[in-house]
C-alpha cells in the first residue's frame, strides 16, 4: 500500500489459529492497523493480542449487527469460521446450517461495510459440485453456501479472495485420521479408508505458513480479489506424509487398510467429515483443490516464500 496510511485490518476469529496467522503477518508493518473480533475480550489470548497493539473487539458470528460494527472502517476484513465447537454440538446437518449462518453473515457485514477494499474469505473447495455430487463433505459445505451467497453479490466478490488452505499438521491428531501406537509392535498405524497413494496438500502448521500469504494478498489485489489463491506448501501421497511423520519421530508407521463402515462404527460423525474429506482427495486427487469456473492461484503465482517445512513441524509437535 503507498496511499491513506495505514489500513485498518479486520480479523475474524482473532485468538484462533488463523486469526493468528493474519495478525502475524501484518504486525509491526506501519502500513497496516489491526483489529481483532473475539467472542471473548477477557480471554488470556485476547489479552496478549491487546498487549500486541491490537485493537480487540466483541463480535459473535450469530449476531450480524455486532460484526458490521466490528468492521467500521476497515479496509481489509479477513472471514473465517471454525468447525470444532460446531462439530461437538450439532448434528451434521445443523454443522452446515450453522456455518452457513455464520458465514453469510461475515459476508453481509463485510458488503455493508463503507469503504472496504478487500475481503478475504477462508473457504474450502465445493467438493459437491467437483465429485457430481458424488461427494459431500459436511465441513465444506458451509463455506461453499457462503461462497453462493459472496459471488450472488457482484459488488462483494469483485473484493474477495477466495481462499483454500491446506491440510494442517494437526489433523494427524484427531480421529479418524489420527496415528495411533501399537506398543507391542513398537509401530504406529493410521487407518485408512482412502488409498495411500491420495495426494495430500499440506500447509503444515497454519500459525507458520500462512502468514507468508497475506501480504501477497493484500498487495497484488489486481490478481488475488475476485479470485481464489490455495494456500499449500507441500504435497505429499498420505504414505509420504506418514513416513515423514514417522521420520520426524524417529518411529515405524504403516497404513491399514479399513472400511468406511469400520472407521464410522469407531468414529461416528467424526468420521463422517475427516474420514470422507480423504476419500474425496484420493478420488479426484488434484483436482480435489480446483474451483469451477475459477483459476485458482498458488504460492507460485504470488511469489510466496519462507515456509517451515512439514518435516521440522512434526518434529516439533506432539500428539
Amino acid at each position: 500500500p503507498t496511499s491513506h496510511l495505514p489500513r485498518l485490518s479486520s480479523v475474524c476469529g482473532a485468538p484462533a489459529d488463523q486469526g493468528c496467522a493474519v495478525i502475524t503477518a501484518l504486525l509491526g508493518d506501519p502500513n497496516y492497523t489491526l483489529r481483532g473480533q473475539t467472542r471473548n475480550t477477557q480471554s488470556w489470548k485476547a489479552q496478549e493480542l491487546k498487549s500486541q497493539g491490537v485493537e480487540v473487539v466483541a463480535a459473535d458470528l450469530n449476531d450480524l449487527d455486532s460484526l458490521k460494527k466490528a468492521f467500521v472502517g476497515s479496509y481489509a476484513v479477513y472471514g473465517v469460521t471454525g468447525i470444532t465447537e460446531n462439530l461437538a454440538n450439532n448434528d451434521l446437518d445443523a454443522v452446515v446450517e450453522v456455518e452457513a449462518t455464520w458465514g453469510k453473515n461475515i459476508a453481509q457485514a463485510a458488503a455493508e461495510t463503507a469503504g472496504l477494499q478487500h475481503f478475504i474469505w477462508s473457504t474450502l473447495p465445493n467438493a459437491s459440485k467437483i465429485s457430481g455430487g458424488r461427494h459431500f463433505l459436511p465441513n465444506f459445505a458451509g463455506k461453499n453456501k457462503a461462497d453462493d451467497y459472496i459471488r450472488a453479490n457482484a459488488e462483494l466478490a469483485a473484493k474477495t479472495t477466495f481462499l483454500l488452505i491446506g491440510q494442517y499438521h494437526s489433523n494427524y491428531a484427531f480421529p479418524p485420521i489420527s496415528i495411533h501406537p501399537i506398543p507391542s509392535a513398537n509401530a504406529y498405524v493410521h487407518f485408512a479408508s482412502h488409498p495411500p497413494d491420495t495426494p495430500i496438500f499440506w500447509v503444515g502448521d497454519v500459525t507458520r505458513n500462512l502468514p507468508p500469504f497475506i501480504k501477497p494478498i493484500l498487495e497484488q489485489p489486481d490478481k488475488t480479489r475476485g479470485g481464489t489463491v490455495f494456500a499449500y506448501t507441500e504435497a505429499h501421497t498420505s504414505e509420504e506424509s506418514l513416513q515423514i511423520w514417522a521420520k520426524s519421530k524417529g518411529v515405524r508407521a504403516f497404513h491399514v487398510p479399513v472400511s468406511t463402515e469400520l472407521l464410522h462404527e469407531l468414529w461416528g460423525k467424526y468420521a463422517d467429515v475427516l474420514a470422507v474429506m480423504w476419500r474425496f482427495w484420493g478420488e479426484y486427487r488434484e483436482k480435489s483443490w480446483s474451483d469451477p469456473g475459477h483459476a485458482v492461484l498458488t504460492r507460485d503465482d504470488l511469489g510466496v516464500t519462507g515456509f517451515t517445512s512439514l518435516a521440522e513441524t512434526f518434529k516439533d509437535y506432539e500428539f
